[in-house]
This record gives C-alpha cells, structure tokens and sequence, in this order.
C-alpha cells in the first residue's frame, strides 16, 4: 500500500494469493507459492528489485518462493527476503542472500518468531545513504 501511496514512476506488482489484494487493479498478480511456475509467462525477467515475504517459515515454501523468483527477476536484480532467521541458511544456499542489520518490525510488535531482512546487496549501506 504504501508503494502505492508515494509518487514514483516504479511498476509495482503485489503477486499474492489473497484475491482482497485484487484492489490493486492490474499490479496484482494471483500468486500461490505451491506452483511456482503458475505465474504468466509474460513476467520472466521482469523485474529489477524483488521484496518476498513468504507465508510459511518451512523449506518447501522458501524454496518454491525462490524458484519464482529467479522466473522473474532481471538477472543481475536486488532481492530482499524477509522472514525468520531460522530461515537464514536455506535464503543463503538457494538465492545467496545475506544477513543484514535492517530490522523488521510489524506494526503491532505480533512478529512470534525473530525475524530478519536478507539481501543479495549492502541493504544496510543503501539504508544508511538515502
């Protein structure tokens, strides 16, 4: 929402696959990570920054989130993983992505497993410079 909110001349798809995300018109793209290629074909190598936010700390999830992933992003693109630091090795081995100091916090303080912020960039340098 808040992407949405700001002035940018970014493209931004939401792929979710809670349809009340439909609000978002034509930026949102039905997304179930349990068929991770059942994505449209139109949006291989689409995409230049990726944030993910997987539903479910299990291997299964993270690694079918990551085969998408690599189905839509540039080659050469930003990925940023948030989820659970248990999590961390699987981010590392299937995407190379790296811990970083960036915290995730949820609005309500309701985060029941220590989360963190993955990268296969210096997010915390990009941070600290904008």
């Amino acid at each position: 929402r808040a992407l949405h909110k700001m002035e940018h001349n970014a493209k931004v798809s939401v792929f979710e696959f809670d349809t009340r995300f439909a609000v978002f018109g034509e930026d949102f793209v039905f997304y179930d990570y349990r068929s991770p290629m059942a994505v449209p074909k139109e949006l291989r190598e689409k995409y230049d920054i990726l944030v993910l936010d997987p539903p479910y700390l299990v291997e299964d999830c993270l690694t079918k989130v990551a085969l998408t992933a690599k189905f839509v992003c540039k080659p050469g693109a930003k990925i940023i993983l948030c989820t659970g630091i248990v999590m961390k090795d699987l981010a590392e081995r299937l995407m190379n992505l790296k811990p970083q100091k960036f915290m995730i916090k949820h609005e309500k303080n309701r985060l029941s497993n220590p989360f963190g912020c993955f990268a296969n960039y210096d997010l915390d340098e990009y941070c600290k410079n904008s």
